[in-house]
């Protein structure tokens, strides 16, 4: 080989090791999320007016990344998604803490058009079964159509995967017996701008007025003083969709921008007026100032003492 050929061959070759280099390390951070896996804990169910809470199992992920518990009601119109970061437990295990779901009930739909004569006896499970294939998300297109275009995208991302593990017949009579609006939710391992890298399937729980979940003293802290992520815009501002506000004290925005809870705070401020709190408490402050000034008015007054005596008046 000559010389210069010799140059030439090892140019190339210097060339294309750098390109393998250049693209090894560009893909570097996707090979390395290979491998991470997070899966949710079934939950039993969720009290009314209470915190819950949730377990999940992550391997594989780095330091830096954040396991989520990302949760939603199951509404027929909104399907907001809001998440809460989760703690270690040791072992790569993990809890989180569902704010206080409020008190709604499912709203019953029958889809209209049956697609044969033994499903219309499944007609409120035949409904959810298409809402959950449909772009639109409205079986019988007779929603709100301007909130199901804005949010739509949204719960077709968040599929019901626990949908598929029950039959028709099953399926019908769970929404039936269901006391409360179930809340559906799912565990993800985020990397450090919040995207997304790993997601578990979607589970369902239900909403019960005599659910008692175990919260020790630590996870009680935890839920008096919860940050919430939101997973769309339109979300600022807005109450946690179906959420009760109390114990919600900051916010993260789709940017990862962390921020304090305006709405929230606000409202627990006016419930307390509301709620007649503020006007006792009011009374009572302005009731002890008056008695203040009474008893300091009624007090008896020293005696005036006598003038001084003078030649005119021994």
């Amino acid at each position: 080989m000559s010389t210069a050929h010799s140059a030439s061959f090892f140019a190339r070759s210097f060339r294309i090791l750098f390109l393998l280099l250049l693209i090894g390390g560009a893909f570097h951070p996707a090979l390395a999320q290979r491998g991470v896996t997070v899966e949710a804990d079934p939950v039993d169910c969720l009290p009314i007016g209470d915190n819950g809470i949730g377990w999940a199992t992550a391997q594989g992920h780095s330091p830096d990344h954040s396991v989520r518990l990302n949760f939603r009601r199951m509404n027929d119109v909104v399907e907001d998604t809001y998440w809460v970061e989760m703690n270690p437990a040791g072992s790569g295990r993990y809890w989180g803490i569902f704010p206080k779901a409020a008190d709604e009930v499912l709203q019953r739909h029958d889809i209209e058009q049956a697609r044969s004569e033994a499903q219309q006896q499944y007609s409120w499970a035949d409904w959810w079964r298409q809402k959950d294939t449909l772009d639109s998300r409205d079986p019988n297109q007779d929603l709100d159509a301007e909130m199901i275009r804005e949010r739509a995208s949204q719960g077709k991302l968040v599929q019901r995967h626990w949908l598929a593990e029950m039959d028709d017949a099953s399926f019908q009579d769970w929404l039936e017996r269901l006391e409360n609006e179930p809340a559906e939710f799912y565990t993800s391992v985020a990397d450090p701008a919040g995207r997304e890298i790993a997601r578990s399937q979607t589970m369902v729980a239900e909403v019960k007025s005599d659910c008692r979940p175990d919260l020790n003293a630590e996870q009680r802290g935890e839920a008096e003083n919860l940050v919430i992520g939101e997973s769309a815009y339109w979300q600022q501002g807005e109450l946690p969709f179906h959420w009760l506000c109390e114990g919600i004290v900051t916010r993260v925005d789709p940017s990862n921008v962390l921020r304090g809870d305006e709405v929230c705070r606000a409202c627990v401020v006016a419930w307390w007026d509301r709620a007649g709190v503020l006007a006792p408490i009011g009374a009572a402050l302005a009731g002890v100032a008056i008695v203040g000034i009474i008893e300091k008015d009624d007090e008896p007054l020293a005696p005036t003492p006598p003038p001084p005596a003078s030649p005119d008046n021994p």
